[in-house]
């Protein structure tokens, strides 16, 4: 808390006069309401609360006590966001390139549900694509969502880790 004396700020876990009076360093933290309005002490109101909005599409400053919440330069977060869509589409397909180069060179096929990843991959990317280049303001922007695959080996992990599970559960039984 902060406590004010005259518009101007007591020293928190420090000694203090007011007056003639002198206060050890844990007397405001010992204080009733009742002390504290005798000697004309008040406590000062709460900061207002840090602005919810992402700083990853404003500009969130403070002037005095206020937060100054300003948009970003659509252009700007656009580029930026087409980019970051880029990279998470050029990474989640980097661990299945190899298949693609070896079927190429050597004529082994790549497992259907691999090639369905990876249309579902490009497909994602190029929908929040579109998705970025018809946004008209920071808020179109804010609302675009990505929704990746998860892809075969995770999917084919996670159904060996629930059948352990329920393996378990039937042996318990």
């Amino acid at each position: 808390m902060k406590y004010i004396h005259n518009n101007h700020p007591l020293p928190s876990g420090s000694s203090f006069t007011i007056g003639d009076e002198r206060f050890g360093s844990n007397w405001l933290a010992k204080a009733t309401p009742e002390m504290l309005t005798e000697r004309g002490i008040t406590i000062a109101p709460a900061p207002p609360p840090r602005p919810a909005e992402s700083e990853r599409f404003y500009y969130i400053t403070k002037d005095g006590d206020n937060y100054v919440v300003t948009p970003k330069p659509l252009d700007m977060l656009k580029r930026m966001m087409t980019a970051n869509t880029n990279r998470a589409a050029h990474s989640l397909l980097a661990g299945s390139d190899y298949m693609v180069v070896k079927q190429q060179e050597i004529g082994v096929g790549v497992l259907p549900q691999w090639t369905d990843y990876r249309t579902a991959v490009r497909e994602e990317s190029n929908r929040i694509t579109a998705a970025v280049e018809a946004a008209t303001d920071v808020a179109g922007l804010e609302a675009i969502k990505s929704n990746y695959p998860r892809n075969p080996d995770e999917l084919a992990e996670e159904a060996r880790r629930e059948a352990e599970i329920e393996a378990a559960k039937l042996e318990n039984d």
